[in-house]
């Protein structure tokens, strides 16, 4: 048997409301690695709100997380810093224009502002077992020394005119990585890291090629791993631009849209 790799995003693609995995989804994707595919959760998340998603479908399930700078390859966790003048630059951007940054380490998060990270999202979306995140206030550009060499990854958030004057102004001034899963927040990662970058050490590591990779998105920092398989399938819900990029269009999240190509292309039974 030919063995596939497959990786999907989590917000937007595998889930419903960030939260909710269907049974029909959950069976699909068992039934997948019974047959020994391994499957992987693609996300944007820190470490422990990606490995949450895995908990939820259950089975050997690993993970990549904040876009790629960290990601768990056999027994291991392979993970990438932003520099003391990168995080420097970063703050001083992003308060600038009058927005919000969370640094986060693979398992702790430094943020900006008044309001603790996620916990409102968490109540309105009645999360009861939410993972420790760790999360401290960060009192000022005097701690971002310390924080060097353990920050993996950094999210903006703010009104998307500010964002995009932020976005400009990074490109202009770094070379940092940067992409987007709304308008409404802007993902900074290490120069030359991303979703696809992970894919391709995993496709190295466990000699399973291009060719026999899936992938599934629905945003912009999905865009790089639909350019290392050759079977990239974009939700009925994502971006435009992701839907031109791929070789396939699924149906919605919120109609078991990964189950329904996974049934298909492994002509499972129902």
């Amino acid at each position: 048997m030919t063995t596939y790799l497959i990786f999907s995003d989590v917000d937007g693609t595998l889930m419903i409301n960030h939260t909710q995995l269907t049974d029909v989804t959950k069976q699909t994707l068992h039934q997948v690695m019974a047959l020994g595919h391994q499957f992987y959760i693609a996300s944007g998340r820190m470490l422990p709100l990606a490995r949450q998603a895995a908990k939820q479908v259950g089975g050997p399930v690993k993970v990549i997380a904040a876009n790629g700078a960290t990601f768990e390859q056999n027994n291991d966790l392979v993970t990438t810093y932003l520099t003391a003048e990168q995080l420097d630059k970063i703050y001083e951007v992003v308060l600038g224009y009058n927005c919000k940054v969370f640094f986060f380490e693979t398992n702790r998060l430094y943020y900006t502002g008044d309001e603790v990270p996620y916990a409102q999202d968490a109540a309105q979306a009645n999360v009861v077992t939410m993972p420790e995140l760790n999360t401290l206030p960060l009192i000022g550009p005097e701690m971002l020394p310390n924080l060097a060499g353990h920050i993996t990854n950094a999210i903006a958030y703010g009104q998307p005119a500010d964002l995009n004057l932020v976005r400009i102004a990074l490109a202009q001034q770094t070379n940092l990585n940067l992409a987007s899963s709304n308008d409404n927040n802007l993902e900074i990662i290490p120069h030359g890291i991303d979703k696809a970058t992970a894919i391709t050490a995993i496709q190295a590591a466990t000699g399973i090629d291009h060719d026999h990779t899936i992938v599934f998105g629905d945003g912009l920092n999905d865009l790089g791993m639909f350019k290392v398989a050759k079977y990239s399938v974009a939700m009925g819900n994502a971006d435009d631009v992701l839907k031109e990029a791929a070789q396939a269009i699924t149906l919605p999240n919120t109609q078991d849209g990964v189950a329904i190509y996974l049934r298909n292309f492994f002509n499972l039974p129902n």
